[in-house]
């Protein structure tokens, strides 16, 4: 694989010759193996080879190579290194080439820093995260912002000290509370509170909390049916698909990503976790394995959001192991996407949509799906089914933008008879 890299016999005897030589062909087939750019490789191996060129000169044994030898090499030596060969290159570069080289396992040094042990508040969290999963049977998505509260409150109480439970005072919960409504908005301060709730009654189930301190924590006002959901008209519909360039294959995965949302309501870690075999093409339909409240649903595979699918799968998926439906473009090519990507790809689209520009979340999206359904005639129990929610109270909501219905009952305007 290095012959593939370096043509040049001379610059392959050179790299060779290296201090770190011996781990340079693996590092080679690991970059490409992860599907980096070839002009990548080739920069990422002359930061290796800066690297040990400069452990030669220091005298530093391979074996004694430390994270903080690494750290020294690019904050002491680069900045200020005169050499021409290997060419020096960008600080950022390096770094990320040797924060792969240590990724590489015969390239790992042979006595890292040792880990870190783990914290009072971090084995709390561990138990927590299991209790929502395993008894709760929460979705992952959900488990992961309840913990990331769980944390901010209990790190921001105990530290990295020992937890001690008695410590804990109603004040505590409030003061917690009362810094999200100052700052967020309400749906934003009502998680939180909700999400310390969940913390406290795991603690009183464990004998750590009393009854007295999750009643302390302040209910934040939301009324239901209060706001109407954001929306896209059909012109902002058509310029958003618009935006997607089905001409480059991650323009087919991206359409694909959007439709599903857009035609089927999914949400954005629903869509992440799609795998080829949810797709039941001699019958149509689309199978979502768990979702948010955990349970699996079947929906019907429309014709646009199938042809979108087939499209990508035929002429834009790379040649990949993984059985996720929508993979990466870029390194590391072929591996499942996270729901950032999905994120990053839709708030660019919205970008170029008159009107959307400052939108950033993607469950305009499923509420767009929701909407035109119902104003296309779906009963609210249609529409729930398809967006899986649990209370068809929750798809309430969606009658209060359907415009033309809510016309032919509303009571004319009195006019003035003086």
């Amino acid at each position: 694989m290095l012959d593939q890299y370096f043509r040049r016999p001379r610059v392959r005897t050179r790299l060779r010759a290296n201090r770190l030589g011996a781990w340079i062909e693996a590092y080679v087939d690991y970059l490409d193996h992860r599907g980096h750019a070839p002009g990548t490789i080739q920069q990422y191996v002359q930061g290796v080879e800066h690297f040990g060129v400069w452990l030669a000169s220091q005298q530093i044994a391979i074996d004694n190579v430390t994270r903080a030898t690494i750290d020294s090499f690019l904050h002491d030596h680069l900045p200020n290194c005169q050499c021409a060969t290997p060419a020096p290159t960008c600080l950022y570069q390096v770094r990320a080439a040797l924060v792969h080289l240590l990724r590489v396992p015969s390239g790992r040094p042979s006595n890292p820093q040792p880990v870190p042990q783990l914290t009072p508040v971090t084995v709390v969290l561990g138990h927590y995260g299991s209790y929502l999963r395993d008894t709760c049977g929460l979705a992952e998505s959900t488990c992961r912002y309840r913990t990331r509260y769980a944390r901010e409150f209990l790190q921001g109480k105990f530290g990295d000290g020992p937890v001690r439970w008695g410590r804990l005072r109603p004040e505590d919960l409030m003061a917690f509370t009362a810094g999200y409504a100052s700052r967020c908005r309400p749906g934003s301060a009502q998680v939180a509170a909700t999400s310390l709730r969940s913390l406290l009654r795991f603690l009183q189930l464990r004998g750590d909390c009393e009854p007295r301190l999750i009643a302390a924590v302040p209910h934040v006002p939301s009324w239901r049916l209060d706001h109407v959901p954001r929306t896209l008209t059909d012109e902002q519909l058509g310029q958003f698909l618009a935006c997607f360039d089905r001409c480059t294959p991650t323009g087919r995965r991206d359409y694909a990503m959007a439709l599903c949302q857009v035609d089927l309501g999914l949400r954005v870690s629903e869509v992440s976790t799609l795998h080829i075999e949810d797709v039941n093409w001699r019958e149509a339909t689309l199978r979502i394995v768990g979702g948010k409240a955990g349970r699996t649903r079947v929906l019907p595979l429309t014709e646009r959001v199938g042809r979108a699918i087939a499209a990508y799968l035929r002429n834009g998926r790379p040649a990949t192991i993984c059985r996720r439906l929508f993979v990466r473009h870029t390194v590391p090519v072929g591996t499942a996407i996270g729901t950032e990507l999905i994120r990053g790809s839709i708030r660019h689209a919205f970008a170029q949509v008159a009107g959307c520009g400052h939108w950033t979340g993607t469950h305009a999206l499923r509420h767009t799906a929701a909407t035109r359904l119902h104003r296309h005639g779906a009963t609210l129990k249609e529409v729930a089914d398809l967006l899986g929610h649990r209370s068809i109270d929750t798809t309430a909501i969606y009658t209060k933008v359907d415009l033309p219905t809510l016309a032919t009952v509303a009571l004319p305007w009195p006019e003035d008879q003086s």
